[in-house]
């Protein structure tokens, strides 16, 4: 394998030297093929000579001349395989040379070997004494070294598959094959089918550096797209495919692991709102995004003259949390009384009914506005991205059209409650939330299966290293506990 020293001190450019001279070669043996054409392959053509010779000379001279040919073949493939060695090595390099400046900046050494230290001399004495009697500093510098280290492993790593990609092309372009027409040297001449694998190197340099894996492929959901393009564009980036798919698993289980957060949360909060509406005194919910303003709108009414708040300009406050004013349009009669709703309370289609669009946005405020406009993005997200399935691919994953299905209902279920909060849309909201949270167990169960038992085997492992006094303490504790012990 090849090691930081050796990437670190390789001259390239001698890739891109031979490559030329590998043309050159090519170039050269094409006039010599052509002066055995005229000169000796042409003797077999004259009439002045016949016979079983003439013949045998004919199948060797075409032999020899498929020789020169496919000479030229191997050459010119050499020297693409050459020189898109070169182009890939050139790029790696440049990503394994930033990466050690990265680690630089971060306060690492990196020794001419590609070891990794934290550098200490750039602290002060006092500094580097709080650090050395710091434990959880000196494990956080352990913790930041082995990563530095890592990332330029990968680095390494990636320079190194591409070397024996390389190698590998390089040894495959020699290999002479058979069947060819007047190729008579059975596997020990030139090959002549060298030119498949240039022209597989070629396309292969081709996906690493243009737009193609752009492109959406067929059986793939949009939200699968999008997730393809994170992992190809950190694995382009950086040439580490282990790195990409790390970033990936990372990204995915944080978006998952969020959204069920985020749905239970919502469920808990809104059931409770629920309650509020459909029960005496009928308190009237709020829009999602709007405990911010409708608590800076108490603090700036009661705000002490002088001070911070009574300083913000009445036009900021209004444009940011709403305006009180505007949401008065969306007034209505409620239980038999009429009720006068807040920014927080309004319902955004009647204030556009009885006050026009303009208005509708004033009693909003920028900071509910970014919600409903939010909302509606990725509601027509996920509606685009259920759109990309068909019947093979919901059969084929069931759970994962289910978590997407319900993702956009619970989305578009919480904009419309952004938009006109009432007990029908906490209900709806509510719902969606229970179906998506549920549906987001169903399609990850084996990822928290997997989680659990390493909690378990965690809580094992620390299970036994517990004294046995502790241990016998927690057995009486159980049997306190348990009436039939």
């Amino acid at each position: 394998m090849l090691t930081y020293s050796e990437i670190m001190t390789t001259d390239l450019g001698k890739l891109a030297t031979a490559a030329d001279k590998w043309q050159e070669m090519a170039g050269e043996l094409h006039k010599v093929e052509e002066r055995y054409r005229d000169t000796v392959q042409s003797l077999t053509t004259a009439q002045s000579w016949l016979g079983e010779t003439a013949t045998a000379a004919h199948t060797t001279f075409a032999a020899t001349r498929y020789e020169y040919q496919a000479a030229q073949t191997q050459a010119r493939a050499t020297a693409t395989l050459l020189r898109n060695g070169h182009e890939q090595f050139t790029e790696l390099k440049k990503q394994l040379e930033s990466a050690r400046a990265d680690a630089v900046k971060a306060g690492m050494k990196v020794s001419e070997q590609g070891r990794v230290a934290y550098d200490y001399e750039r602290l002060t004495p006092e500094e580097r004494t709080a650090l050395h009697h710091d434990p959880d500093g000196a494990e956080s510098v352990r913790a930041a070294e082995a990563a530095w280290a890592e990332h330029l492993d990968g680095c390494v790593k990636a320079f190194d598959l591409a070397d024996q990609d390389l190698k590998k092309d390089l040894e495959a372009v020699v290999k002479d094959g058979h069947g060819n027409k007047n190729d008579a040297t059975l596997g020990t001449g030139f090959n002549g089918d060298a030119g498949k694998v240039a022209a597989a190197d070629d396309k292969a340099e081709d996906d690493r550096t243009n737009l193609a894996w752009l492109k959406m492929k067929d059986n793939e959901t949009l939200d699968d797209y999008v997730a393809r393009l994170q992992r190809d564009g950190v694995a382009k980036l950086t040439g580490n495919e282990k790195l990409a798919e790390l970033v990936a698993q990372f990204t995915k289980g944080t978006i998952t692991a969020g959204a069920f957060a985020g749905a239970l949360t919502s469920v808990g909060l809104y059931s409770y709102k629920l309650s509020q509406a459909i029960r005496p005194p009928f308190v009237h919910p709020t829009a999602p995004g709007t405990f911010l303003s409708k608590h800076f709108n108490m603090r700036l009414a009661g705000a002490a003259p002088g001070s911070m708040l009574s300083k913000v300009p009445p036009g900021l406050a209004t444009a940011l949390t709403g305006s009180d004013e505007a949401a008065m349009l969306g007034g209505h009669l409620r239980n038999g009384a009429f009720f006068m709703p807040t920014t927080a309370e309004a319902n955004l289609v009647k204030v556009a009914q009885n006050g026009g669009l303009a208005n509708a946005a004033k009693a909003a405020g920028w900071l509910r506005g970014a919600g409903v406009v939010g909302g509606v993005a990725a509601t027509a997200y996920g509606v685009a991205n259920l759109t990309t399935y068909n019947t093979d691919m919901i059969k084929a994953d069931p759970a994962k059209f289910a978590s997407d299905l319900t993702g956009t209902a619970f989305s578009a279920s919480m904009t419309a409650l952004t938009v006109a909060p009432n007990p029908v849309t906490l209900g709806l909201a509510v719902g969606t939330g229970v179906a998506y949270a549920g549906a987001l167990v169903w399609d990850n169960h084996e990822a928290i299966g997997k989680g659990l038992e390493k909690a378990g085997d965690w809580v094992g492992d620390k299970a036994s290293d517990v004294g046995s006094g502790i241990a016998s303490g927690a057995k009486k504790l159980g049997g306190a506990l348990n009436p039939f012990d």
